[in-house]
């Protein structure tokens, strides 16, 4: 199991895994909610780590602990 949460995967992996849809994923690494990794000799292609998304989801968004200050 550790090493299926190390490995790069696809959104589309994310999505049949039940984590994220591929949109979703996408979208979040464009905003830098989630980590992702650029991949292939233009950079074009985006992976993901299953440990570093989870991880990422249970944060909790900046802008919700803006009104905590």
């Amino acid at each position: 199991m550790e090493q299926d949460q190390c490995e790069l995967i696809t959104a589309a992996v994310l999505e049949e895994r039940g984590i994220l849809t591929k949109g979703t994923a996408y979208r979040m690494a464009r905003s830098g909610q989630i980590p992702c990794y650029s991949v292939g000799t233009e950079g074009r292609g985006v992976r993901f780590r299953v440990d570093e998304v989870l991880a990422a989801l249970k944060r909790p968004l900046a802008s919700e602990n803006a009104g905590l200050q």
